[in-house]
């Protein structure tokens, strides 16, 4: 990963007037720049968003419709378009969507800064390489081929747009993760104080963090057998400006029908230069406090738990409702390729045991 590389395209971008008048919505930005187009433009526009337009059905485009980003109306179709741009794709949200969009026998399609975290595939929903980037590139296909001319008020502003688009795709592909990369120098170069700088100036340092922490997932899952049977992967950035990035794997929700009545979930968390030994357990005689929790754990779970046991010490933090305990250790010499062999492992441990509390299939 290249200092220079980020700082130049931060730069870019800060020079770019229509990025600079997204700021304020992000998101919202992008739908409505989309519904304007295919509103106004619908037989060059509305195919780069539904392939399977035939060129000359009427369009209606709904703007929020419902808790949906936009909703195009093609006959008697209804396609929804799921845009992601300031928050990461949520698994749980789009199973959800995709359930009432079945019902009413809708379409879904995922658009989205960043990769997801998880396949689309088993929810039939399009999107798996629905990126900025095919957007962008399918925009500027459709541009080329209309008869818009170049100098109309309209062509330059939708040029325009997919430059800004270029743009943010080259931030993007500025940041980029090899496998024998140390976890602390990319660490050192994403918490760099001229990036965080340059990066604060445009209000964009939590996406350059994004963008980084998506790469990192995606490398440390890449190829892992067992990825879509993993219950949650929660990605929080920009919790404060000293810690970057809590990433949390886990299987689980365990509750008072399983066989374990004590433990909801199991797994792993890395938060920045720290890889965590992560389970949250419900209270109860066993685990009222920290230190029977621990005594819980190591009984219970011990050789998921006792693993580099002299390396770190046990913390955690209460809640109302649930206790959750972690062991840690310091992950900042271990490459890209070392995390993720000990990533795999440690979560096919994980899913072992919830194989032996819950008789789930293993593939």
């Amino acid at each position: 990963m290249d200092k220079k590389g980020i700082l130049g395209s931060i730069e870019e971008l800060s020079k770019d007037a229509m990025f600079l008048m997204s700021l304020t919505s992000r998101e919202l930005f992008h739908s409505n720049v989309w519904a304007w187009m295919i509103r106004k433009y619908p037989s060059i526009f509305t195919s780069v968003f539904y392939p399977k337009y035939d060129g000359i059905s009427t369009v209606e485009v709904f703007r929020e419709e419902k808790h949906y980003d936009f909703l195009l109306k093609i006959n008697d179709k209804h396609i929804i378009i799921e845009n992601k741009f300031k928050c990461m794709p949520n698994k749980k949200q789009l199973k959800k969507y995709y359930d009432e969009c079945k019902k009413e026998k809708k379409e879904i399609t995922l658009i989205s800064y960043f990769k997801p975290t998880f396949s689309l595939s088993d929810m039939n929903m399009n999107g798996d390489d629905y990126s900025y980037e095919v957007i962008k590139n399918g925009l500027l296909e459709a541009l080329e081929k209309s008869n818009l001319s170049k100098q109309s008020d309209d062509y330059v502003i939708i040029n325009n747009y997919i430059k800004f688009l270029g743009l943010l795709n080259n931030l993007k592909n500025s940041i980029i993760i090899n496998s024998d990369d140390k976890i602390g120098k990319l660490m050192e170069i994403i918490k760099d104080s001229d990036i965080q700088k340059e990066a604060e100036k445009i209000n964009f340092s939590k996406t350059i963090e994004r963008i980084f922490i998506s790469k990192l997932t995606e490398a440390v899952l890449e190829d892992f057998k067992f990825k879509e049977q993993i219950d949650e992967i929660r990605i929080d950035c920009g919790r404060d400006l000293n810690v970057f990035s809590d990433i949390l794997f886990y299987f689980g929700a365990w509750d008072e029908n399983y066989n374990d009545k004590n433990l909801c979930y199991l797994g792993i968390s890395l938060w920045g230069n720290n890889y965590r030994y992560y389970a949250g357990l419900k209270k109860g005689e066993k685990n009222k406090n920290k230190e029977e929790g621990y005594d819980y754990l190591k009984n219970n779970y011990g050789d998921f738990f006792e693993q580099e046991k002299n390396e770190g010490k046990w913390g955690g933090y209460n809640n109302k409702t649930e206790m959750y305990l972690y062991k840690k250790i310091n992950i900042s010499d271990y490459t890209v390729k070392d995390l993720k062999n000990k990533v795999q492992n440690d979560l096919e441990k994980a899913l072992s045991y919830r194989k032996r509390i819950d008789n789930v299939t293993i593939k």
